[in-house]
């Protein structure tokens, strides 16, 4: 066996010979569509890609929470068959995967049915799997359920759980934006925070360190140096912290690459339409010797991530329900009823309907952040999106209107038609602090 360097320094030749032809847009020299029976007799479709001549090794991909169809890993196939290896990418099973259900343990479980159905479709003595985002957590769990893999290679890889990685990524997104104040608690915080305690969050507390200390078959853990989804930093030392003892494994960075090791041209925050540069001769160089351990310690630095406390009882689902029916009886109804019967007075009646667009517009806007990635919240004026001001502007004037309406329960008469819309107001003013409407 060469020394460490050398030995790398001829794979990593060797390797670069055969990703040369990456800057072509190049296609597997061969393919073949195969069908085979997933966790719980569903049965999955996927195509298998074979180099030209010989292959070196076989490999399935699993893709991330994004991944549909094989098409959406076609492009890393292509890079793994120009390596040399077989490639099977297939379709993710509709049964059973949701965005808020899955089971790792059942992904896994395709994954490890997809291993058996290229082992019979492929002369390869050896198959691995790849992962990644996601997939990066379901590879290791299938290596740890059957000795037919024969290595992992994770990207991108979480060591977080999936609420905290992706608090972390969208106020990387926010930031990006310009944007800053109380909207960096209120979205990728709160909002998260809230997501979970609704149950709309699945797998949130996810940990891939039992799982990682289980792996017996050698692993490469890779990200790239501008991954602003995965927390790299972070998650490569809780990686290196699990594999400790592992015999054979390596951890590296790829510079240039944006999250899933796309290449970029925004920091990370885009996504080109091909593989970032030097990332096929890691791989290739890593194939052609899997032995030893070679840890690399990230020379970047990124903000660290912010643990996310369980719901306390007074921002809990349901008294976060309980204020949206209170706002909805005073503000709306009682409005509506107000406004119909000529009662009330004329600051209640405002109210009632600054309180009404308040609340409203709120709950769409964080609809539409957890919807959108908290992307395209609209053009950002002094660190805030317009829509976020204007949401703003409303509870502040619904805190004025409450205001002149209590000041003006002290003429007689004045009582009837108010009381509604006024509780509502005395229970807005804590709910919009709490959601950073009235903050600046």
């Amino acid at each position: 066996m060469l020394p460490w360097g050398k030995s790398r320094l001829v794979a990593a030749i060797l390797a670069l010979g055969s990703v040369l032809p990456t800057a072509q847009p190049a296609q597997a020299q061969s393919s073949a569509d195969v069908s085979f029976t997933g966790a719980g007799g569903i049965t999955l479709h996927g195509t298998v890609f074979r180099p030209e001549g010989p292959a070196k090794s076989a490999i399935v991909l699993q893709g991330g929470s994004d991944w549909r169809t094989r098409d959406n890993l076609r492009l890393q196939a292509e890079m793994f068959t120009r390596l040399g290896v077989t490639t099977l990418v297939y379709d993710r099973r509709t049964s059973g995967y949701s965005k808020t259900q899955r089971d790792y343990g059942v992904l896994a479980d395709d994954l490890v049915s997809a291993v058996h159905a290229l082992r019979a479709h492929s002369e390869a003595a050896e198959v691995g799997v790849w992962g990644v985002s996601e997939g990066a957590w379901v590879a290791p769990l299938a290596a740890t359920r059957t000795a037919d893999i024969s290595y992992v290679i994770t990207v991108g890889g979480s060591g977080l759980g999936g609420a905290r990685q992706t608090s972390w990524y969208w106020g990387n997104v926010l930031r990006h934006q310009g944007i800053s104040g109380s909207l960096l608690t209120t979205l990728p915080v709160r909002g998260t925070r809230f997501a979970v305690g609704a149950g709309l969050f699945p797998e949130a507390d996810y940990d891939p360190v039992p799982v990682l200390r289980r792996l017996k078959q050698p692993i490469l853990a890779l990200w790239g140096d501008l991954d602003i989804n995965h927390v790299p930093v972070e998650s490569s030392r809780i990686f290196a912290d699990a594999l400790a003892g592992h015999p054979n494994h390596t951890i590296r960075f790829v510079t240039g690459g944006g999250p899933d090791l796309y290449a970029t041209s925004d920091a990370g925050f885009d996504r080109q339409p091909r593989v970032v540069p030097g990332y096929p001769a890691v791989v290739g160089e890593w194939l052609a010797d899997r032995r030893g351990v070679h840890v690399e310690t990230a020379a970047f630095t990124q903000r660290p991530t912010e643990a996310l406390q369980p719901l306390a009882w007074w921002e809990s689902v349901g008294v976060q329900g309980i204020a949206l029916v209170l706002f909805l009886g005073g503000f709306v109804v009682g409005g509506v009823v107000a406004l119909i019967r000529r009662r009330g007075t004329r600051p209640s009646r405002w109210l009632a309907g600054l309180g009404t667009a308040a609340v409203a517009g709120f709950v769409g806007m964080l609809g539409w952040a957890q919807v959108s990635g908290m992307k395209d919240l609209g053009p950002v004026f002094v660190g805030r999106p317009l829509p976020w001001l204007a949401v703003q502007a409303l509870a502040i004037a619904t805190v004025v209107a409450l205001a002149v309406t209590a000041t003006g329960l002290r003429k007689p008469g004045r009582q009837r038609g108010t009381i509604a819309p006024l509780v509502a107001g005395l229970v807005f003013v804590p709910w919009a602090v709490y959601w950073g409407l009235l903050l600046p």
